[in-house]
């Protein structure tokens, strides 16, 4: 548990608040002229942007590779779409899908309303280990390109200090 009270004493709580005092006065002045029929929808994709941005405060502190995952897995549960179950054609969270038929009973449905949740969770997945591909090449030609050019450094003043030498 020692983890837990490090992570507590290293999150900037008093600045966090802040942030989100002034963040929901932005939202109020933001959302004054939408129509109510919209604002759930807003308010859902706020709070999850919301979310996803605080999360990265504790990911910081996560092994790497957890921590990617538990944001993508955040990701995935908060911002895959689902149906309402109106019939109405209506978009609402894949998550409130998979609770409401688990709270049903339904376990069928929990698990179809589930797939897209798992799909999108190993799309990101997939798109992570490919952004960690190329950040791992681009990191190694960067440092190659960077021992060049020391390498070429030090010839030259070995070069100049063998001509200077030659000199005296």
């Amino acid at each position: 548990m020692d983890w837990l009270k490090n992570l507590v004493k290293s999150l900037p709580l008093d600045t966090i608040s802040e942030y989100i005092a002034e963040l929901v006065i932005w939202w109020s002045h933001l959302v004054k002229d939408v129509p109510d029929n919209d604002l759930p929808f807003l308010a859902y994709v706020g709070a999850s942007i919301l979310v996803l941005l605080l999360l990265i405060f504790v990911v910081r502190v996560i092994p790497r590779p957890i921590g990617g995952m538990l944001w993508v897995l955040a990701v995935a549960v908060l911002l895959t779409p689902g149906d309402t179950l109106t019939g109405a054609g209506q978009i609402a969270p894949a998550v409130a899908g998979v609770a409401h038929s688990a709270l049903m009973g339904d376990m069928s449905g929990a698990i179809s309303a589930f797939l897209p949740i798992l799909a999108v969770f190993i799309v990101l997945l997939f798109v992570g280990a490919i952004w960690q591909i190329l950040r791992g090449v681009i990191e190694v030609n960067i440092t190659k390109a960077k021992e060049k050019t020391r390498i070429q450094e030090q010839k030259r003043l070995l070069e100049e200090a063998d001509k200077n030498a030659q000199k005296s």
